[in-house]
């Protein structure tokens, strides 16, 4: 069993990846937005697989509320990305509102079709072999499937070849856009690096797959998952009944908690843990 006794991590996936932009930002594109030309071809070149591929990262879009995004150094690329996702849009019934340039930053930004917008998934931090363009097609598929049958359609599908990331796929699919992100029905993955208690969540989440021991890739809300040491049995239920009324405090819904007798007790300091109290709540 992996044991992490204190870790404060958030890291974006690459250096193309943000979750939110702040609405101020947008509140003042109101008028004189000057539509690029688009005869530039994005560069997504065709494999031996038949499959899009993307080896530039300027045509990596963000995806938020209801926003694309991403990050271009000249015209030519502003063009490229412009070109390549207002078509993404266009084909799925979304109207374009404003497109605009700030910096080297290229927004797209549309009205929601059927309350409906635009999710991004990448999936590097998946569990697979990189060299192997079978196994990322095929796990691609498989991802896509599940999100099929779950009624959220694949709008495109890429195979990701960039400096930044190690060989991946890249999906955009459809959901229902909420106020708050954390409460979309989107795919994610739990990945927190303590061992997952599938079995705990397996009725407030839609698994897909069970990557790893401590890797879950699902369809719903945001997990959030915390795990604390205790000395005894007694020490982690008042932990746990701590950490309720914290989530309660700051309206976050409780799911489900597993206390566990940890294989090998640890030291630290003059505290010797026998427990490892595991806590699984929405964001």
């Amino acid at each position: 069993m992996k044991l992490m006794i204190s870790v404060v991590l958030f890291s974006f996936l690459n250096a193309y990846s943000l979750e939110f932009i702040n609405k101020k930002e947008f509140e003042n594109i109101k008028s004189n937005i000057s539509m690029p030309e688009t005869n530039v071809s994005p560069k997504t070149l065709s494999n031996n697989y038949g499959i899009a591929e993307i080896s530039k990262p300027h045509l990596i879009a963000n995806a938020s509320k209801k926003i694309l995004f991403g990050y271009v150094k000249d015209d030519n690329q502003y063009k490229e990305f412009v070109e390549m996702y207002t078509k993404i849009l266009k084909d799925n019934g979304f109207k374009i509102s404003e497109i605009k340039r700030e910096g080297e930053m290229a927004i797209i930004t549309y009205l929601a079709h059927n309350e409906m917008g635009i999710r991004r998934f990448i999936g590097d931090q998946l569990n697979y072999n990189a060299k192997d363009d079978k196994e990322i097609i095929k796990l691609m598929d498989e991802v896509v499937s599940k999100l099929e049958e779950n009624n959220m359609k694949v709008v495109a599908k890429y195979i990701v070849k960039t400096d930044f990331l190690r060989p991946t796929f890249m999906i955009y699919y459809l959901t229902e856009v909420k106020d708050f992100q954390e409460k979309e029905m989107r795919l994610r993955q739990l990945k927190k690096g303590e061992d997952i208690d599938f079995e705990l969540l397996e009725n407030s989440v839609k698994i897909i797959k069970k990557d790893s021991s401590f890797s879950m890739l699902y369809i719903g809300k945001e997990l959030g998952f915390v795990s604390k040491l205790a000395v005894d049995e007694n020490s982690a239920i008042k932990k746990l009944e701590d950490y309720k009324q914290f989530l309660k405090e700051n309206k976050k819904e409780f799911i489900n908690y597993n206390i566990k007798k940890l294989d090998k007790p640890f030291t630290s300091g003059e505290a010797t843990f026998n427990f490892l109290l595991n806590i699984y709540f929405f964001q």
